[in-house]
């Protein structure tokens, strides 16, 4: 093996979305450390050398081309056929095995320790995972543990085997969700597999299940660049929100944002607009207006009078950093979080976060400290914890809190040591096995 450990990082995208930033942080924090570490992935989005699109692994002859799109053709079909005899399955995120054929690339790259993130979109295949390799899975959501979704929500059926599955809308205890999770057991049955989670929420969760209890589950939680994400001056916002600088002078800005930001009913759209709702009727409308990133304005209009701006999609982090830094409050009323990475990014930058009190995001935000954790899916409780945050804020306090509780906890120095050391672990622990 040598003195350097190699490590093969698996992720769909590399920036596209919370799980794959995450991933990429971990990849870049432990070279610094001296792990050799590489990431593949679908999607490459960044110019680091030490990322490999998928595209460069695989054939690019003709014949391959005609035979892998006729394959697609056919599996694309099957699932169609699969999927469908669920019509009334709920417009949540949900995923069966299929996956990409990534003829061999594994088995084209030197590394010692396989270490999976998020893998879905069609990408990894899980029956080509090594057995003779220690293989660390950091998740991102609760997909490796369930039939199907991605968030199981008041679904228990992850505990034992599946089926009767609510979000395909299915009483069959036989259905898809079950097939998938026995497949499931079936691939992980040989696997050396090491499970890490963010939060101490989704570590309960995972023990408990019957795919991933007998497994050995390590929590760490997501990190972030501190000298990236922190309070900036004026002079070092993004010239993109100029017109914005000058507006916040006028009324505080309450920032909400997430990939399909008004879509995604997960990430709780619906319950801030409740809560926008129930200021308004009390008269404290006028207090703050709402910035909204990760969607354009919708198509339907919100019933508030609050101003409401939609600044799309942000890809550019200095424009991301320089949003929290508007900000008075993040809000992320999502019904489920595996950590909470807006959250954090948001306190890296000095914004109080008010959340819901619930699943992963409690190890990052704390209640009247650096935020406001309101009563589970309640949006008056919501609307408290805004009004709440913009008033309790003097002289920066929770400011300086939410700052000192990403320094303390979530800088990438003190996870990447934390992943160094479950490397270490696991290649002293395969050096032994080999003697």
């Amino acid at each position: 093996m040598g003195d350097r450990i190699r490590v093969l990082c698996i992720s769909t995208s590399d920036s596209e979305g919370g799980a794959a930033r995450a991933a990429y942080r971990i990849q870049m924090s432990v070279r610094e450390l001296g792990i050799e570490s590489k990431m593949l992935v679908k999607e490459k989005r960044t110019s680091d050398v030490n990322v490999i699109p998928l595209e460069e692994l695989i054939p690019h002859n003709f014949f391959y081309r005609v035979f892998d799109w006729v394959r697609n053709k056919i599996k694309n079909k099957w699932q169609h056929y699969q999927w469908g005899k669920y019509p009334e399955k709920k417009p949540y995120y949900l995923s069966d095995l299929r996956s990409t054929d990534l003829c061999g690339a594994l088995k084209k790259l030197d590394y010692d320790i396989l270490h999976l993130h998020w893998v879905n979109q069609r990408f990894l295949p899980l029956e080509i995972l090594p057995k003779d390799k220690p293989i660390v899975w950091t998740l991102h959501d609760s997909w490796a543990f369930c039939g199907v979704c991605h968030y199981f929500l008041d679904c228990d059926g992850y505990l034992e085997e599946c089926g009767c599955c609510p979000h395909l809308a299915s009483t069959n205890p036989n259905d898809l969700s079950h097939k998938i999770w026995r497949r499931k057991q079936k691939l992980y049955q040989n696997l050396d597999l090491h499970i890490v989670t963010p939060s101490r929420w989704l570590c309960d969760c995972a023990k408990k299940s019957g795919l991933l209890g007998r497994f050995p589950i390590t929590i760490i939680p997501n990190c972030l660049d501190i000298n990236v994400f922190r309070p900036l001056c004026e002079t070092e916002m993004s010239p993109r929100w100029n017109t914005l600088l000058k507006s916040r002078i006028e009324k505080p800005i309450v920032l909400y944002g997430a990939v399909n930001a008004a879509t995604d009913r997960i990430k709780g759209f619906s319950y801030l607009v409740s809560a926008l709702q129930i200021l308004e009727k009390a008269g404290k409308g006028d207090l703050f207006e709402l910035m909204v990133f990760g969607t354009d304005k919708p198509l339907v209009g919100i019933p508030v009078s609050i101003p409401i701006r939609y600044v799309g999609y942000v890809k550019d982090e200095n424009e991301l950093v320089s949003l929290y830094n508007m900000a008075s409050v993040m809000v992320v009323p999502s019904l489920t979080e595996v950590f909470g990475q807006t959250a954090s990014e948001a306190l890296a930058c000095g914004t109080p976060v008010v959340a819901f009190q619930c699943t992963g995001i409690q190890d990052v935000v704390d209640h009247k400290i650096n935020g406001y954790l309101a009563k589970p899916y309640e949006p008056e409780d919501l609307a408290e914890g805004i009004v709440w945050c913009l008033q309790h804020n003097e002289n920066r306090v929770l400011s300086k809190q939410a700052r000192k509780k990403v320094l303390s906890y979530f800088s990438q120095e003190m996870i990447s040591q934390q992943y160094y050391e479950l490397y270490a672990k696991l290649a002293i622990k395969k050096e032994e096995i080999k003697c």
